[in-house]
């Protein structure tokens, strides 16, 4: 394993076994302690680092792959979703992800965009994938992202892990935090509350929704409940449907944050003060859900826990030839100032 140098000025070649012997130690320690693995010391680990760092001593990525015959390359798939760059929630977990991969000495790649016919040709080059899963990817995509199930995959997953057999799983189950929201809205007097989803009919949410309504003792209303799709303009739009109603919510719960973001512009335009005359409960927690204004009550999914969970399985499956797990996250209610009691007014109303 050649890498360059520099000593005396000079840029020169030395190799592991060199470099091991400048510091009196085994070629396995130093290489453990600049893959930062744990079964070497904190100080034995700093000195290695220090030498490397005043030597110029780096890893060598080309030579890394020809003795372990991995590529330390992680690939980030969103099948079917086009929007990934408008999804907060997918720019959020590809930062954590990326995060994770780095903390292990991967690269973390992502795909952008809708697949393409023959990708599984262009899969080769990766130890494995993280897949966003979707209700439309189905067992022939997922065979043609992993060559068949020769290349390592955890897919992030809904609440139960998808017919993918080959494939880890860390499931998020939203449940309890929805389940939280309505309760919350409930507990502050509201009975009608309008919903607002990502335009997926057959998500876990939207199917669990009329149950989870009447648990609260909330009123279970289809005609408040509107498909919408990903962005800011179309919570915007959902939302001015749904308040111009003749009996419209006094509070809207959004399938995301964005279109929570969505929801409380239209009420402002629409002359309405959050939370005074309409609550607003949006879902994934996005970083910027702090900065809108009211800051934004909102169903939080522990993205950094996530990424963890999901690069765990499968740096156990690329390293450790380990057999696919199951793990679940789950969600929980941040109370900001987006929701208060209806007004009298108001519940006369409806």
């Amino acid at each position: 394993m050649w890498e360059r140098a520099e000593i005396f000025g000079k840029s020169v070649i030395m190799n592991i076994v060199e470099f091991a012997k400048c510091l009196n130690l085994s070629i396995g320690t130093v290489s453990r302690a600049l893959n930062d693995r744990p079964d070497v010391s904190p100080k034995t680990r700093q000195m290695v680092l220090e030498k490397a760092q005043e030597l110029g001593f780096a890893r060598n990525a080309n030579a890394r792959h020809l003795v372990t015959g991995r590529t330390f390359l992680i690939r980030l798939e969103c099948p079917y979703n086009a929007d990934v760059l408008s999804d907060r929630y997918l720019i959020e977990m590809a930062r954590a992800l990326e995060e994770e991969t780095h903390a292990h000495n991967y690269n973390l790649l992502l795909r952008l965009g809708r697949r393409r016919e023959g990708m599984e040709t262009e899969m080769y080059s990766v130890d494995g994938l993280v897949v966003i899963g979707a209700p439309e990817v189905s067992p022939d995509d997922f065979n043609a992202l992993t060559r068949r199930g020769r290349t390592p995959a955890v897919l992030i997953d809904g609440p139960e892990p998808s017919d993918f057999p080959n494939a880890s799983h860390v499931c998020v189950d939203t449940q309890p935090g929805v389940r939280e929201a309505l309760q919350y809205l409930a507990d502050l007097g509201h009975r009608r509350v309008g919903y607002i989803g990502s335009g997926f009919p057959g998500q876990h949410v939207r199917v669990r929704l009329p149950e989870l309504m009447a648990e609260a003792g909330l009123i279970w209303d289809p005609a408040l409940a509107v498909e919408a799709g990903v962005t800011r303009q179309e919570g915007s739009e959902a939302a001015t449907r749904l308040l111009q109603m003749a009996n419209p919510p006094t509070a809207i719960f959004a399938r995301t944050d964005v279109l929570a973001f969505g929801a409380i512009e239209a009420a402002q335009q629409l002359g309405l003060s959050i939370p005074g005359d309409v609550s607003v409960i949006g879902h994934d927690n996005v970083e910027i859900a702090t900065l809108v204004n009211p800051p934004l009550t909102t169903v939080a999914i522990d993205i950094p826990q996530v990424a963890k969970a999901a690069i765990r399985a499968l740096l156990e499956m690329i390293e450790q030839k380990a057999a696919p797990s199951i793990e679940s996250c789950g969600a929980h209610l941040v109370i900001r100032k987006s929701c208060g009691p209806p007004t009298a007014a108001a519940l006369a109303v409806r």
